[in-house]
């Protein structure tokens, strides 16, 4: 017997800054798709970033290839989607370009 707990998949995949399942579903269909993972919890990004936390990942490629990761992605509830070309989702809203993501798909969750 032992004298710790076992706690969920779930709660691990939060824990030090694990990838959580939609995160890693994301960048297994990125590559399915052909795009490269450019940045998860490395590289500069904004403060307070969800890239600091392990909760986001940039993905770049072919435009089409981008378009279509793109449209899949509007489909899992992200917490942030942005490309440029396409426009930007947070929180669940619309929020149009932001800028800097004319190169490259940010999703988190």
């Amino acid at each position: 017997m032992s004298d710790f707990e076992t706690i969920s998949d779930d709660d691990l995949a939060s824990t030090h800054g694990g990838f959580g399942a939609q995160l890693n579903s994301a960048m297994h269909r990125a590559r399915e798709l052909g795009l490269r993972i450019t940045a998860t919890t490395n590289g500069r990004h904004a403060p307070h970033s969800y890239h600091y936390q392990g909760r986001a990942v940039d993905v770049a490629g072919s435009p089409s290839a981008m378009r279509e990761f793109y449209r899949e992605m509007s489909h899992t509830h992200p917490t942030e989607l942005f490309y440029d070309p396409m426009g930007g989702i947070k929180h669940g809203r619309q929020i149009g370009a932001i800028g800097g993501h004319g190169n490259h798909v940010h999703v988190a969750y």
